[in-house]
């Protein structure tokens, strides 16, 4: 999995602000009337959830001020679909509610899709791909592969409401599940930091950020990440029309490079793209 190749022409590329506007608009007028996104474009707001999550979203603890790639597509497209985007923080074991409940009509959380979540929730099409990777306190030799992990005596810190739950469940039930209920994806680390767990399981890319800040903790399988998912956004079940609508806004961001440019002021994401594979439509020019 490489990052998208955007030198590669497409059929959006060519859209101006006014051809992207009319397309979305169109998108969504195309699902019919009465759905969740003629009320958006109707009351001219969309309601975003979003848990606090570097670098996709970056949430200032002073003055609230919110950031990230995440939270910056969502304000073009709202913007170029003439709403307003009013964002409504939630967390991983309370997005799925929160949808549900619609206090927001999408949650853009890195949500990896999962059977079990699919039964509770719509996703966009994969965004990202990200994997797994375990924390613990430096000089630690007992584990070497992610099985080693399930073994009785062994206290895993784990994000309440995340995939890494259910992952455990199925391959550490030896283990002790300590879960913690915070958006802090860094959690985790900080209790095998305190010495009050063994090991700390959250996405690589989280887990590396966190050892290479902290010398007293090492990254156990991030040469090797595992349980790699998919990363979407997450709908309410029922809103297709939300779900259709977003994916042609996300393939107009990832096609035309916008997303990219977007993302670079915040550095590397860790997460991956799959590159696509392009053919000739008819004969050679």
């Amino acid at each position: 999995m490489t990052d998208w190749n955007f030198s590669r022409r497409v059929g959006l590329a060519g859209l101006g602000a006014v051809g992207v506007a009319a397309l979305l608009a169109r998108e969504a007028a195309a699902q019919g009337s009465g759905g969740a996104m003629d009320r958006i474009i109707s009351e001219k707001k969309f309601k975003i959830g979003y848990i606090p999550s570097p670098p996709s979203a970056i949430k200032d603890p002073a003055s609230g001020e919110l950031k990230g790639f995440g939270v910056d597509a969502m304000n073009f497209i709202c913007k170029t679909l003439s709403v307003e985007p009013v964002f409504v923080e939630t967390t991983w074991a309370n997005f799925v509610s929160g949808l549900n409940s619609n206090q927001f009509d999408l949650s853009i959380a890195g949500t990896f899709a999962t059977v079990l979540r699919a039964g509770a929730v719509q996703f966009t099409k994969p965004i990202w791909y990200l994997g797994y990777s375990a924390v613990a306190k430096k000089g630690e030799t007992r584990f070497t592969k992610p099985s080693d992990l399930n073994r009785e005596g062994i206290r895993i810190a784990l994000i309440q409401g995340g995939a890494s739950v259910e992952y455990a469940k199925e391959n550490w039930p030896k283990a002790e599940q300590v879960l913690l209920s915070t958006g802090n994806l860094t959690a985790p680390f900080v209790e095998v930091a305190a010495d009050r767990v063994d090991v700390g399981v959250e996405d690589a890319w989280q887990a590396h950020r966190f050892t290479a800040a902290q010398p007293g903790v090492v990254d156990l399988f991030g040469k090797e990440p595992y349980n790699v998912l998919p990363i979407n956004w997450a709908i309410k079940r029922g809103n297709q029309d939300v779900v259709e609508f977003m994916n042609v806004a996300i393939d107009f961001l990832m096609t035309t490079g916008r997303w990219e440019k977007m993302a670079e002021a915040y550095g590397p994401s860790g997460r991956y793209f799959v590159k696509p594979q392009l053919s000739v439509f008819g004969p050679p020019a």
